[in-house]
C-alpha cells in the first residue's frame, strides 16, 4: 500500500479550504469589497485555522483505525490464542477464571476511544503513535516538520480556548500553514502505510 485510502480525501478538503481562503480573500480586496467578509475578517481567519487543524486530527483518527483494522485483518488470519498472549505478558502473575478468554487475539480499540488521545500536536501524536508501534521520532521529515506544525496548532489552540483575535496571521499565512500541515499529513501517511505493509 503506498498510500491509505484516506489521504486524497484529506488533501482534497485541504485544497477546497485554500480555494475558499483565496475567495474569501480576493472579496476583502475587491472594489467594491463584500463589507461582510470585510468586517468579519478575523472571525474567517480564526475559522479556517480551527477547520484545518481538525482536518489534520480527524485524518489522524482514521489513519489509525487503519492501523487497528489492518492488525485485527493479521490477527484473524493468524488466529492467536487471547488467553496465552495475557499469560505471556506477565508470567509470575496467576490468570483467575475471570480474566480468561476462550477466543482469539482482537485489539478492541473503537473510533470513539480515540478521541481522547487524538490531538494536531506533534509531540502527543508521536506519543499515542508510539502505542501503535510506529516510530515518528525516527523519522528525519517529521523531525524536521514537527517544530511548524506545533506552532500551528499552539495558535489554533489559543484561537479555540482562549479566544484569541489571531490579529497576527493572515489568509496568506493560513495557506502556507495548510501546505505544511499537508506535507505533514503526506509523509504521515507514508509512514503508515509501511508499518501496515
Amino acid at each position: 500500500m503506498d498510500k491509505s485510502p484516506y489521504k486524497d480525501n484529506y488533501i482534497s478538503q485541504f485544497d477546497n479550504l485554500i480555494v475558499i481562503i483565496k475567495t474569501a480573500n480576493q472579496k476583502m480586496i475587491a472594489e467594491p469589497r463584500d463589507s461582510f467578509i470585510y468586517e468579519n475578517a478575523n472571525f474567517f481567519s480564526k475559522s479556517f485555522l480551527v477547520v484545518m487543524c481538525a482536518y489534520l486530527e480527524s485524518y489522524l483518527k482514521d489513519v489509525l483505525m487503519l492501523v487497528v483494522d489492518q492488525m485485527n485483518i493479521r490477527l484473524k488470519e493468524n488466529r492467536i490464542p487471547y488467553n496465552l498472549v495475557k499469560w505471556s505478558l506477565n508470567l509470575e502473575k496467576e490468570l483467575k477464571d475471570g480474566d480468561l478468554k476462550f477466543e482469539n487475539l482482537k485489539i478492541s480499540i473503537k473510533r470513539k476511544e480515540l478521541d481522547d488521545f487524538i490531538s494536531g500536536n506533534p509531540y502527543k501524536t508521536k506519543t499515542l503513535f508510539k502505542k501503535f508501534g510506529i516510530d515518528l521520532e525516527s523519522d528525519k521529515v517529521f523531525n524536521r516538520q514537527k517544530e511548524n506544525i506545533n506552532l500551528i496548532v499552539v495558535k489554533r489552540n489559543k484561537v479555540l480556548h482562549h479566544n484569541d483575535d489571531a490579529s497576527d496571521i493572515s489568509n496568506l499565512d493560513i495557506i502556507r500553514y495548510i501546505e505544511e500541515i499537508r506535507n505533514y499529513l503526506e509523509n504521515i501517511d507514508l509512514l503508515v502505510c509501511k508499518h501496515i505493509a
